[in-house]
């Protein structure tokens, strides 16, 4: 009898929708675990519960109340619709952890929580992660990530509930802490420096256009929004060159595709490349790798047939 498998991304899960949970980024992290690990041991994955009510989001983060509920829909691969909480029911729940010591048999169904390792569990298993991700994300988000011509330069200006803090030691001291605008500047300028050659770029951000209005006042830098945050983050994971705001959002944009990433310094938290000079942290007045150069960031992506869109 097949065992089943479960990413359950929050506490309080009734099935069809679920209560609270995290952004996104992080949910992405126990779906891919839960993936990789079912497709290496043979179970059945049942489909997880994407759509969410989150009564906090309404007041913190008005700009997107993160639902969850339009963006995925679930391929053949996944025990879904009536099935799923006929499976549900009727297995035997056990965790992951007690999977790992004793493997499952029967009627069990593993369960997966949480965000552990982020990317280390299914680091080498990215192509099937990012296929499942495009096989199973609903074709209205997938305009961005499709185009033949993308801006060389994509940024990822995090704001939203991310915390304001000044000074170096207190952004570095927490994750979810905005990063200086100026920095953005800052990289985009010594690119264009380095390069030489004013390199169009897109602005992909939550923040307001106070917020952002020094940055979009650079020439040939403009706003660009897909409609949705997978939209948002396949995007930027087409990027020749991607500027990260040091969230795991831009974790999943720079994993998907190995989109050559610059992180501010000290929010580099695990290596996702193959090559380690196309990820590295930067701070003004450090020079710029040397594979960098006008004619490499003026390539144009290639179109996404099942094979990387990114090649050195």
């Amino acid at each position: 009898m097949t065992v089943y498998a479960y990413p359950r991304l929050s506490k309080t899960d009734l099935w069809f929708t679920r209560i609270g949970g995290d952004g996104l980024g992080n949910l992405l992290f126990n779906w891919a675990r839960c993936l990789s690990v079912s497709r290496q041991q043979g179970w059945g994955m049942v489909w997880p519960t994407w759509k969410s009510h989150k009564p906090k989001n309404r007041r913190v983060n008005p700009y997107d109340h993160r639902l969850y509920d339009d963006l995925f829909r679930p391929t053949d691969a996944y025990v879904h619709g009536i099935r799923k909480p006929l499976v549900l029911a009727t297995r035997r729940w056990v965790s992951e952890a007690e999977a790992a010591r004793n493997p499952p048999s029967g009627r069990a169904l593993v369960q997966f929580r949480g965000m552990a390792g982020k990317f280390e569990p299914f680091l080498k298993d990215r192509e099937r992660v990012r296929n499942e991700l495009l096989a199973m994300t609903r074709e209205e988000h997938l305009a961005g990530y499709r185009e033949s011509d993308p801006a060389p330069i994509r940024i990822h200006v995090r704001r939203g509930d991310f915390q304001r803090i000044e000074g170096n030691p207190g952004i570095l001291a927490k994750d979810n802490t905005a990063l200086p605008i100026e920095w953005y500047m800052q990289v985009l300028e010594a690119v264009r420096r380095h390069t030489g050659h004013a390199h169009r770029a897109e602005v992909i951000s939550d923040g307001t256009e106070a917020e952002l209005a020094a940055l979009l006042s650079m020439p040939g830098v403009e706003r660009v929004e897909h409609g949705s945050s997978i939209a948002d983050m396949l995007a930027l994971s087409r990027a020749r060159l991607l500027v990260a705001s040091g969230s795991t959002f831009s974790m999943w944009a720079s994993f998907l595709h190995q989109a050559p990433t610059v992180w501010y310094p000290g929010k580099l938290q695990q290596r996702l490349h193959s090559r380690d000079d196309t990820e590295f942290e930067w701070s003004p007045g450090a020079a710029l790798p040397t594979w960098l150069d006008r004619a490499w960031l003026e390539q144009t992506c290639a179109q996404e047939n099942g094979s990387e869109s990114q090649r050195f």
